[in-house]
């Protein structure tokens, strides 16, 4: 970005959107931006109405039934699992196959032809249960998701919201569970 900008004309406009605003980009903004105006709707998605949440106090070695319980109990057709490292997606992912559950992992140590293959097994239908981190989870944009299992509790509140965020779409309602 500062490479173009650098030889970028000096009577200009300069306008940058992101979901997420780290450091680096800030001091780009205050570098290259004059009478920068930051506008930050975030607060606005903080809670989403369409989405019901749930949370559960679940001991480490009960969480294999309870999300299979869950799954169940509600019953879920189409869902994200969430988890923090690749070897919990893995692990998770082994334990819902067991279980008989169409599940399968998306994580950032898979090729991009197998990524493609997994999105493309969930988004037709396939399979019932993708399993991801948040890396592999980043832009996961599949209609009709019923549920958001957080596996693992989210890092911070923004990933936390961009979890959550991947049901309830276009207007319908979804579930998350924590």
């Amino acid at each position: 970005i500062e490479f173009i900008l650098k030889d970028a004309p000096e009577d200009r406009q300069t306008v940058m959107f992101s979901a997420t605003v780290p450091a680096e980009i800030k001091n780009i903004m205050k570098h290259y931006q004059k009478d920068a105006l930051h506008i930050d709707v975030s607060s606005n998605k903080i809670s989403t109405p369409k989405i019901e949440q749930y949370y559960f106090e679940v001991a480490e070695y009960a969480k294999p039934e309870a999300l299979a319980r869950l799954i169940d109990i509600n019953e879920i057709k189409l869902a994200l699992v969430f988890c923090n490292t690749r070897m919990r997606v893995d692990n998770v992912v082994n334990n819902l196959q067991s279980r008989g559950y169409l599940a399968a992992g998306l994580h950032g140590e898979m090729s991009q032809t197998q990524r493609d293959k997994v999105m493309a097994g969930f988004r037709a239908g396939r399979l019932e249960l993708l399993v991801a981190t948040d890396v592999a989870g980043r832009g996961i944009d599949v209609s009709n998701v019923d549920a958001v299992f957080n596996y693992d509790f989210p890092r911070d509140d923004e990933d936390y919201v961009h979890r959550i965020g991947r049901t309830g779409r276009a207007g319908k309602s979804g579930r998350a569970f924590s």
